[in-house]
């Protein structure tokens, strides 16, 4: 595989992770230590090796300075219309080499506050 190749086992927003830290020219040990997991659990998890965690998955989004947007199906191009209309033209989606139709996830919207859910702070950090 050369070192551009997405891991095939690969779930579809790890691949959006790593084509956005492979494009912020970031490490997986640097994108690791900001989430606070160890490096070989991310490394398993963008690899596809392993099936992470939804903390997992959350504590690398935030790491990247993403927020994770839900959006109903139906409503995930508008979704991501808008986020491109406020940042340029650019998604997550676009920005890992895929279709401005792709699915909503994550958005690139930076992050509030460094926290998730409804904004009360309540962070997800894996343990």
């Amino acid at each position: 595989m050369n070192s551009t190749a997405v891991p095939r086992g690969a779930s579809e927003p790890f691949r959006q992770l790593r084509a956005l830290r492979r494009a912020r020219k970031l490490k997986q040990e640097d994108v690791a230590r900001k989430a606070g997991i160890s490096r070989e659990a991310y490394l398993r998890a963008e690899s596809g090796q392993a099936d992470p965690r939804m903390s997992t998955f959350l504590a690398a989004c935030e790491a990247l300075g993403l927020e994770v947007v839900l959006a109903p199906q139906h409503l995930a191009a508008d979704v991501n219309a808008f986020i491109a209309s406020r940042n340029g033209g650019v998604t997550a989606a676009s920005m890992a080499g895929q279709p401005a139709g792709s699915a909503v996830a994550p958005a690139a919207a930076p992050a509030s506050g460094g926290s998730f859910g409804s904004g009360t702070g309540e962070g997800h950090k894996p343990v």
